[in-house]
């Protein structure tokens, strides 16, 4: 029975099989009553995977969605307890597909209704039967009686496609209808948990001619909502991805503060890179502590199996101490609302603020982004000319955080960027930041478990476990380095010199006009 001759109506509440005994024999099969929590993450991973995950008692069912109706079961897996993530989960089919759904994230509850199902055949005069009726009521509500939804699923059997669709007209006739809307969107949409995507590169409708300041102002308010949307998850502890990509956002903002310059008056821009940076220092040793947790079986991954479990206790000293911050970090957040502080920079940078005039503030966005680009590109050659065996970590950070200068300026106007070279020219400064990141990661995790040793002074036994991982990560970052070089080997010259300069270097003349403008605007 080919899938596409089924047809899914939403019919009124009324409406029962025994209506069509009037011109068919119909047999109805006994009712199956089952109340399901559906789960997902703060990012729809599984919605928008294609999947669906329910809970039914101490029961998790993985199914394929077939436009958002469940569809085959993929794994079960039955629990005593609630799963928050993947690990979480004991079955290796199960763990695995979820890993790749659900990633970081934890699980959360996003809707629960009583579903009601019962099948009927429907026969013709001979007594054969032509379709099978798939019946589905959903309530939701405390007390279960808030109707959700009613519909029927007409499945047709093969040879028999024009007397189902006799079926199908008769039920038309008294009130239902076609609908493309699943039982699942419609649960959502009534608890008004609708899915949506989420970014952390939205797409801020630039254009090379609009005002600098106007460019500017959309794209601190839309990352200033983003990071709003992850406090209650900080907040709640739901995991650590609130925080990194509350993070983000608030590094975000100060680099395009920093980055695109005179848009706004100087001494206010500074006051606000100056608040975004005391908010967040608020949570730094948080995130310094989940990234080590993060990293607990990497870890002990790197150890010969005799000295894996000497490595526990500082883990042991890593969780009790993160369950002290995070209880520190809600309470400064509720004692400070970061919230209101970030809806009042949001004030700062709405369309209703007046500003002082400032020399960059009506300029295209364009030009002078482009300007800004290639200006940041041209550093960055600069600086990796001086970059071999003997160059300090010190220095292979800094270019490290004029990479990640370079990537944001490119992120936040990637629109105004030819898409072929805007994508390959970012493909090659990720893939030199994951290099330099690398690098960076091993440097910092070696000061933070010696100065982790020095302060504890414990066992020789777990002075084993410290100091052979301090060894192989430094293995690591020194095998790095060489990789570093020839990164920005590819990324300082050949092609992509020759491109940074065709798309960001602008001719002279374009200069000449911007200096105008800036001349025009600043006399009195």
């Amino acid at each position: 029975m080919p899938k596409k001759e089924c047809v899914r109506l939403l019919i009124p509440g009324d409406l029962e099989p025994d209506c069509l005994n009037q011109e068919w024999r119909v047999v109805s099969h006994p009712q199956k009553a089952k109340v399901l929590m559906f789960w997902d993450t703060f990012e729809w991973g599984i919605w928008f995977g294609g999947h669906i995950l329910y809970s039914c008692g101490d029961d998790y069912h993985l199914c394929s969605s077939e436009d958002g109706w469940l569809g085959t079961q993929l794994f079960e897996e039955q629990a005593s307890g609630m799963r928050r993530f993947w690990r979480d989960f004991e079955s290796l089919p199960m763990r695995s597909r979820l890993e790749e759904l659900l990633g970081l994230r934890a699980l959360l509850p996003v809707a629960e209704g009583a579903f009601h199902w019962h099948r009927s055949d429907v026969s013709n005069e001979t007594g054969k039967i032509v379709c099978r009726l798939e019946w589905t009521s959903v309530t939701s509500g405390e007390r279960g009686d808030e109707e959700v939804l009613h519909s029927c699923l007409v499945m047709p059997l093969r040879g028999y496609e024009a007397e189902a669709a006799r079926v199908v007209e008769y039920l038309t006739a008294r009130g239902a209808h076609a609908t493309e809307e699943s039982a699942l969107a419609l649960l959502l949409q009534h608890g008004n948990n609708v899915p949506q995507k989420y970014t952390l590169r939205p797409s801020f409708g630039l254009k090379p001619e609009t005002p600098a300041r106007e460019a500017v102002r959309r794209i601190v308010r839309s990352i200033l909502e983003i990071a709003v949307r992850n406090l209650p998850g900080i907040i709640k502890d739901l995991d650590t991805e609130f925080l990194h990509d509350y993070r983000i956002c608030l590094r975000k903002i100060r680099s395009l503060l920093t980055l695109v310059k005179d848009v706004f008056p100087a001494a206010e821009t500074g006051r606000m890179r100056t608040v975004l940076g005391d908010i967040a220092r608020q949570t730094n040793r948080l995130r310094d502590l989940d990234v080590y947790l993060l990293a607990r079986d990497e870890y002990r991954a790197l150890l010969p199996l005799e000295l894996r479990p000497q490595l526990e206790g500082m883990f042991e000293d890593f969780s009790a101490e993160r369950a002290l911050e995070v209880k520190r970090t809600i309470s400064q957040m509720r004692a400070h609302p970061a919230s209101q502080r970030l809806r009042k920079i949001e004030g700062y940078f709405s369309e209703e603020t007046r500003h002082k005039a400032s020399s960059a503030a009506d300029l295209p966005v364009g030009p002078l982004v482009f300007q800004g680009i290639y200006k940041r590109y041209k550093k960055i050659r600069k600086i990796a000319q001086g970059v071999g065996v003997e160059t300090p970590d010190e220095s292979i950070h800094q270019i490290r955080i004029e990479c990640k200068k370079l990537r944001y300026l490119m992120e936040f106007f990637d629109e105004l960027i030819p898409g072929e070279d805007g994508a390959a020219l970012l493909k090659m400064l990720r893939k030199l930041q994951g290099r330099l990141g690398d690098f960076n990661d091993a440097s910092v995790q070696q000061k933070s478990l010696l100065h982790y040793w020095q302060q504890k002074k414990s066992s020789s036994e777990s002075a084993l476990g410290v100091g052979g991982l301090v060894a192989i990560l430094y293995h690591r970052q020194q095998q790095t380095r060489g990789q570093i070089e020839q990164e920005l080997a590819a990324f300082c010259g050949g092609v992509a010199a020759a491109t940074f300069k065709r798309v960001f270097k602008l001719p002279a003349h374009t200069y000449r006009a911007l200096y105008d403008e800036i001349i025009t605007l600043t006399k009195p």
